[in-house]
């Protein structure tokens, strides 16, 4: 009888580790899906991969732009300077994710004039993706001529817009005496060590095409 009741605890036991160990599983892997970057942890809940809040939707529509370059540029090993792009672009997503976590704390008028202003940027986000995707389907097929403006210098001046946006958002929340958690969402000068990426196409040699709009 003793015996039996020894092997019922092992079990109880082995079951309830078992289902920890699921539990625990299941709560990361609702984690790793939540993060706008895949190597980047999001300081977003878990509870915003469904939330119907404005800066849940915003979090979900980062991460689906971020998915989409990553995707576009992948396709793409013909185009290296979509790569660069695309690296650049995340960690201005990443950044951004950290500011929505933060309005959304920020209650009143006040919260949801941050929200309204993060918006204009998330658009952003989404613009360039979309045209990562373009140029990174145009590598596939070249279409543009010699001599046309390259539409990597356009993407590059839209970086530099969200960037510099991004930089007066964090001013902002400095002087309200607001504590940032990403080491992504430091204002400009900040991080002296940070080198952006040239985004400066170099001249195609003879015979290459260069992907454009």
């Amino acid at each position: 009888m003793a015996e039996l009741l020894v092997a019922l605890l092992a079990v109880m036991v082995f079951s309830l580790l078992l289902a920890v160990l699921a539990a625990w599983l299941g709560a990361r892997a609702l984690q790793k899906r939540n993060r706008v970057s895949p190597d980047v942890a999001t300081p977003a809940p878990t509870t915003w991969l469904g939330a119907p809040g404005t800066g849940a939707r915003l979090h979900r529509r980062l991460r689906t732009a971020v998915a989409v370059a990553r995707s576009a540029s992948a396709i793409a090993p013909t185009a290296p300077h979509l790569a660069d792009l695309t690296a650049e672009l995340e960690r201005e997503a990443v950044a951004l994710d950290t500011h929505l976590v933060i309005a959304s704390r920020i209650k009143g008028k006040q919260g949801r004039a941050q929200l309204a202003a993060l918006a204009q940027q998330v658009r952003q986000v989404e613009q360039v993706a979309s045209q990562v995707s373009l140029l990174a389907a145009q590598a596939q097929a070249p279409l543009m001529a010699q001599g046309q403006p390259s539409a990597l210098d356009d993407l590059a001046r839209q970086l530099d817009l969200l960037e510099q946006a991004r930089h007066e958002v964090a001013e902002v929340e400095t002087a309200a005496g607001v504590q940032r958690v990403s080491p992504y969402a430091t204002p400009a000068g900040d991080d002296p060590t940070r080198v952006a990426p040239d985004l400066r196409k170099a001249p195609p040699g003879r015979g290459q095409a260069v992907p454009g709009t």
